[in-house]
Formats: C-alpha cells, sequence, structure tokens
C-alpha cells in the first residue's frame, strides 16, 4: 500500500490499488518463477497498477492531500512538532518533483529499494532510474537547502 500511495498520493485509491494488485498476482500467480524472489515482483505489479491509474488521471491532480491540518502541538512537544514540520517540507518538495522522479525518489530514498529493483518494478533500466534519482536529488537538496547544515552543525 505504501508503494501505491507514493505513486497516486491518495490513501483510497492507494488501498484499493493494493488490494487490485494482490488479485492480479493471485490470477498471474502461474507465470511467477519460483527461483525469482516474491517481494520484486508483487511491487513490480502494485506499481504498474499505480501509474496505470495515473495515466488516466493525468489531468486532474491530487487536491485531497494538497492541505492536511496542522499536528496538534503542544508546548512541551516542541520536538515532535519540528520533525513533523521538516516531513511535511520533504513531503511537498518530492510531490513538486515531475512524476518519475517522485516515484523513482519515493522508491529509492523512502521505501529504500536498490536500483535494480526499482528498474524492475517501473520497466525502466538502471541507468535511467539512477538518472532520474540524480535529478531529484539535485531538485530536492535546492529546495531543501535551509535543512543542510546549515543549522546547528548537527547533520
Amino acid at each position: 500500500m505504501s508503494i501505491a500511495w507514493g505513486i497516486v498520493r491518495n490513501a483510497h485509491d492507494a488501498e484499493d490499488l493494493a488490494q487490485e494488485a494482490f488479485v492480479k498476482a493471485y490470477q498471474s500467480l502461474g507465470r511467477f518463477r519460483s527461483e525469482e524472489p516474491f517481494g520484486p515482483w508483487i511491487f513490480r505489479i502494485t506499481t504498474n497498477v499505480a501509474l496505470d491509474v495515473l495515466k488516466h488521471r493525468k489531468r486532474v491532480r491530487h487536491e485531497e492531500i494538497m492541505e492536511s491540518e496542522p499536528a496538534a502541538r503542544r508546548d512541551s512537544a516542541d520536538l515532535p512538532a519540528k520533525a513533523n514540520e521538516i516531513a511535511r517540507r520533504i513531503d511537498g518538495a518530492l510531490e513538486e518533483l515531475p512524476e518519475m522522479q517522485r516515484i523513482v525518489a519515493r522508491l529509492h530514498l523512502v521505501e529504500q529499494f536498490e536500483h535494480r529493483e526499482i528498474a524492475g518494478m517501473t520497466g525502466l533500466s538502471e541507468g535511467t532510474v539512477r538518472s532520474h534519482l540524480s535529478h531529484a536529488r539535485a531538485k530536492l537538496r535546492e529546495k531543501l537547502a535551509d535543512l543542510y547544515g546549515d543549522g546547528d552543525g548537527d547533520d
């Protein structure tokens, strides 16, 4: 579900897509090679199902996720509030990336998949995955420059 949400950015759709991916996997079980790991196979199905939804939704960008209620703040709980704000900024910066850069960056930086696994899930070559990731990192570094070492020196 996390992979689907990272692509479609809508919790309800992500739940539906995760279920659809498992149904497709079950229907395709005969084509699954038992010598291959199961995880990347199901992740690729999930990625493809989610990308299909994006293709059909091109004209209508998500509006539901853009504004969310701020976390409840407690005077004595400043650190979680700051962490929440940083997470919101990072998520916002990821969201501003071009589609494939965003997808590749989420799969690598958030979901911790290797380049090879992302290539398998998205149907891109490893070189293209690395290129998207490199461009995404540069844009994120620029958008979030104030979070990089300009503070108190804790990196």
